[in-house]
């Protein structure tokens, strides 16, 4: 029996498919360059492959790579291979796993806050912050790795924060809550993410709705009191370095009559101020508004003189500071300046004045003369009108009522009949 015959034996050989104008017809030429292809005779049956080739070398290569395919001591060499890179697989992934369940708070932490590019140095404070209370508030509780931390104590730890909170870091409003909350999911989902917790212990945790009573503008009575408590508040002091109610007072006319944030406010050069036009970027969004002022307003500004360590060239600002310490200096100073105040809401009762309402009063008071709400955005450099329908709509309501009545006055001109 030859040993084609034998069902049991494998042939693989290259040969040479010589083209119609190839004066060689031998297949087992190998110095033309016509097709190459590899003759197979396995299971007593024959097939031919393409080599993809013209070089005889080359489609030798390709048929050896066949015959290792069924060599049994190849087959036998690569299982052991396989094995070997599965068991290192394995090791790596017990070593990966081992890491992981070892990863401390701290590291987590860290790699977390590095992963967040391009952030604005507002939104990088914010997470500076977060990153703070999750590891002090782990230190107090002794949890060191993160898959130490439970769904259980997540939910307990919710349970503390209120604005009268025994600890500092849990001292918070509803609408701070939710934000806290959002980042602190942020965080843990991350971390499952990459692997570090096999289960996010933050997902039982269920929303928090923002506080709907943010909006308090000042009513013109109020604005009035604010600004003649800056004089109070001068008369007071008795050393000239602690008088600054002048520049609170400007502080509160530029804002009321902008709709500038306090940082953006006390950042302003004097150079952005040009006729009664302010031209600045806001820190928060980026954007670039041009808000137009009063004559009072712009004549404040203009007798506003440098004092202490302001810049020559800005109206607040030393030019050295970060505006996160300005804001915070200005917002501390504006916060005792409450004692000066008799501010009572709605209800009759006592109110403390922060900075965020004269934003609040300027977006009211164009809302209530008539403006459209999504002109009213704009100003505000509100990202979508959503954003300012959802603190300012309630003082959309007479422009509303007012278009009402226009629409029902047409259609009594078209000669119908409107009973209510």
């Amino acid at each position: 029996m030859s040993r084609e015959s034998n069902p049991s034996t494998t042939t693989i050989t290259v040969l040479t498919r010589h083209s119609t104008d190839c004066p060689k017809t031998d297949p087992q030429w190998k110095r033309c360059k016509c097709r190459k292809s590899v003759y197979i005779y396995e299971g007593g049956k024959v097939r031919y492959q393409s080599a993809k080739t013209r070089s005889w070398e080359k489609a030798e290569k390709f048929a050896q790579a066949l015959r290792d395919l069924r060599d049994p001591e190849k087959i036998r060499e690569r299982q052991v291979a396989d094995e070997k890179a599965d068991k290192e697989a394995a090791e790596a992934r017990k070593m990966a796993e081992l890491e992981a369940s070892q990863a401390t708070i701290e590291e987590a932490l860290d790699r977390w806050l590095k992963s967040h590019k391009k952030l604005s140095d507002s939104s990088a404070r914010a997470y500076q912050v977060v990153t703070r209370k999750i590891r002090d508030w782990a230190t107090m509780r002794g949890i060191r790795n993160l898959r130490e931390v439970t769904p259980e104590m997540l939910d307990e730890w919710r349970g503390e924060w209120s604005p009268s909170a025994p600890r500092k870091d849990d001292k918070m409003g509803i609408t701070t809550q939710s934000h806290f909350q959002t980042r602190l999911k942020s965080f843990f989902s991350w971390a499952t993410r990459i692997h570090l917790i096999d289960m996010d212990p933050s997902l039982p945790l269920d929303s928090i709705t923002p506080s709907d009573k943010r909006t308090i503008p000042l009513n013109p009575e109020q604005f009035e009191e604010l600004l003649s408590a800056t004089e109070r508040f001068d008369a007071d002091q008795s050393h000239e370095e602690d008088k600054y109610g002048e520049e609170l007072r400007t502080l509160f006319l530029v804002m009321r009559w902008s709709g500038l944030r306090i940082a953006d406010a006390l950042l302003l050069p004097r150079s952005a101020l040009v006729g009664n036009r302010l031209t600045l970027t806001t820190l928060k969004t980026k954007a670039k508004p041009r808000p137009v002022l009063p004559d009072f307003v712009v004549d404040a500004l203009l007798k506003l003189q440098p004092r202490r360590n302001t810049h020559p060239k800005y109206f607040w600002w030393s030019g050295k500071s970060s505006h996160l310490t300005l804001t915070t200096q200005w917002t501390a100073r504006i916060r005792s300046f409450n004692r000066y105040l008799s501010l009572r809401d709605e209800q009759g009762h006592p109110m403390k004045f922060h900075s965020h309402q004269l934003r609040d009063t300027y977006a009211v008071e164009l809302l209530l003369a008539g403006m459209p709400i999504e002109k009213v955005s704009r100003l505000l450099t509100h990202k979508s009108i959503r954003v300012t329908e959802r603190y300012y709509a309630p003082w959309n309501r007479p422009r509303l009522d007012q278009l009402e009545i226009e629409s029902i006055e047409a259609m009594r001109k078209m000669g119908v009949t409107v009973s209510h």
